[in-house]
C-alpha cells in the first residue's frame, strides 16, 4: 500500500483551502490535506498528526502564522517539518527569522505552488531515507560513526536557507538508476560555486524508447540558481509526460513558453531576461541517429580521434528578441563508441594558469581529444584534476558541469 503524505493547510479563509486543494490535485492522489482555520488550531493538530508537509497563512486570528512557524519549530516533534509560509504581506526576512523553509506569495501562482510542494514532498520522500539509513549506520563500525558525525558537523556550518536549497536540487536530480538505464557508459562533474548550483543534467526516454540527456545553465548561482534549476527539471519531465514522442527542437520551445510564462516575461522593457541555455539530445538506438537542439550551447562529438562542434541556436530559453522562432534539430549519425560531451561554460571561462586568463574552449576541446578513449571514471578524475590545477589560488567564478557518456 503506497504511503499518503499528510498535508496540513492552516488559513482562516475557506476559500483559500479550496483553492489550494484543486490545484495539489495535479501534483497526486496520494496525499491527504488536513484544515486548520487559525494557528492555534495549526499547532494543535501539527502536533496530534505530524503532518509531512504545512502550508501557514500569515494573517489569522488568534494567532498569526509567523507565531505559529515559531512555536512549531521550537518543538522537537515537529521542528524538522518543512513549512511554507503563505502572505501577500509578509517579506521573506519575516518568514525565514520565524524558522519557514520556503515563502509563497498571495495570490497564488499555480506553478510556484505546485513546484515547491512536489519539491517538498521529495524531500520528505529524501528525509525519510536518509533517516533510514542513518538508523542502519548507526550498527556499524565505529568509522562509520566517525564519518557520520563529520558530515553532521559540516551540515551545521551550512546556514539553513542554502541547506534546504541542497536537499531540494539533490532530490530533483535523477538517480543514480536513472542515469545507469539512459547512459550508462558516463561521467558526471559538477561542481558548483556556491553549494548548490545553477547548473543541472536531466534524462528520459521517450514512448518509442529514444533516449533523451540534457545539460542545462541557468541564470546565476547559489540559491537563486538553485530555483531555476527545479524549475527546469520540473518542466522537463510536465513535457515529456504530455509529449511521448517529442523531438528536441519541441522541447527547448516548450521548455522556453513555460519558463517565460512562470516569470511573466512578455518582452517589455526592462524586465528581468532570466532562464536558462541548454542543450539536449535524443538518441535513436535503433537508427543509430542522435538528434540535437540547443539553446546557446554547443554539443561536442568525439569519433575516429576527432572533435566535431555543434552549435546551438543563438537564443537561450527565456525572453529573447526571437523568442517566437522554433528551435532547429540536427540529425547526426553516430557509432556506439562515440563520446558524446556536454557542458555549461564555467569550465572553460574558469580564470587561472601561469598568467591568469581563461581555460578556453581550445584547450578544452584538446584535452577532450586527449582523454577521450580513457574509462570514463578516469576521464572525470583528469578533468577534475586538470580545472584545480588551473584555478590554483583563484576563486572559482561559476558553476561548472561537464557530462560525457559513450554512445
Amino acid at each position: 500500500m503506497n504511503y499518503k503524505y499528510k498535508i496540513l493547510v492552516a488559513d482562516d479563509s475557506e476559500l483559500a483551502f479550496k483553492i489550494i486543494t484543486e490545484i495539489l490535485k495535479v501534483v497526486s492522489s496520494n496525499y491527504e490535506l488536513f484544515y486548520a482555520p487559525d494557528g492555534v488550531a495549526a499547532c494543535n493538530m501539527a502536533f496530534e498528526i505530524i503532518p509531512d508537509l504545512i502550508l501557514m497563512d500569515v494573517i489569522m486570528p488568534e494567532m498569526n502564522g509567523i507565531e505559529a512557524v515559531k512555536k512549531l519549530k521550537n518543538d522537537e516533534r515537529t521542528r524538522d517539518i518543512p513549512m511554507i509560509v503563505l502572505s501577500a504581506t509578509e517579506s521573506l526576512d519575516s518568514a525565514y527569522e520565524a524558522g519557514a523553509n520556503d515563502f509563497i506569495s498571495k495570490p497564488f501562482n499555480n506553478y510556484e505552488l505546485l513546484i515547491k510542494v512536489r519539491s517538498a514532498l521529495n524531500l520528505v520522500q529524501k528525509i525519510k531515507e536518509i533517516k533510514y539509513q542513518k538508523g542502519e549506520l548507526e550498527k556499524k563500525h565505529e568509522e562509520v560513526i566517525k564519518q557520520r558525525d563529520e558530515i553532521t558537523f559540516q551540515k551545521k556550518e551550512i546556514i539553513e536557507d542554502i541547506k534546504y536549497s541542497k536537499r531540494i536540487q539533490s532530490a530533483i536530480l535523477p538517480t543514480a538508476d536513472n542515469l545507469n538505464e539512459i547512459i550508462p557508459e558516463h561521467f558526471i562533474f559538477d561542481l558548483p560555486k556556491n553549494i548548490v548550483s545553477g547548473d543541472f543534467y536531466w534524462v528520459g526516454k521517450t514512448a518509442g524508447k529514444k533516449r533523451i540527456v540534457a545539460v542545462a545553465d541557468c541564470t546565476g548561482h547559489g540559491i537563486s540558481g538553485a530555483f531555476m534549476t527545479m524549475v527546469g527539471i520540473a518542466f522537463l519531465n510536465e513535457i515529456l509526460s504530455k509529449k511521448p514522442e517529442p523531438k528536441a527542437s519541441e522541447i527547448l520551445f516548450d521548455l522556453r513558453n513555460l519558463v517565460m510564462k512562470l516569470l511573466k516575461q512578455k518582452g517589455e522593457e526592462g524586465e528581468a531576461a532570466d532562464g536558462m541555455d541548454i542543450s539536449l539530445v535524443i538518441i535513436d538506438d535503433n537508427k543509430n541517429i542522435l538528434q540535437f537542439a540547443g539553446a546557446n550551447n554547443p554539443l561536442y562529438i568525439v569519433s575516429n580521434k576527432e572533435l566535431t562542434q555543434y552549435k546551438g541556436y543563438r537564443m537561450p530559453i527565456g525572453i529573447h528578441l526571437k523568442f517566437k522562432e522554433p528551435f532547429t534539430d540536427q540529425h547526426i549519425p553516430v557509432d556506439k563508441e562515440d563520446m558524446i560531451y556536454m557542458f555549461t561554460d564555467g569550465y572553460a571561462d574558469q580564470f587561472g594558469g601561469p598568467h591568469n586568463k581563461k581555460f578556453r574552449y581550445k584547450q578544452f576541446q584538446d584535452m577532450l581529444l586527449e582523454i577521450y578513449n580513457h574509462p570514463l571514471g578516469k576521464q572525470n578524475d583528469i578533468i577534475h584534476r586538470r580545472i584545480l590545477d588551473w584555478m590554483g589560488d583563484n576563486k572559482q567564478v561559476d558553476d561548472i558541469l561537464v557530462l560525457g557518456f559513450r554512445i
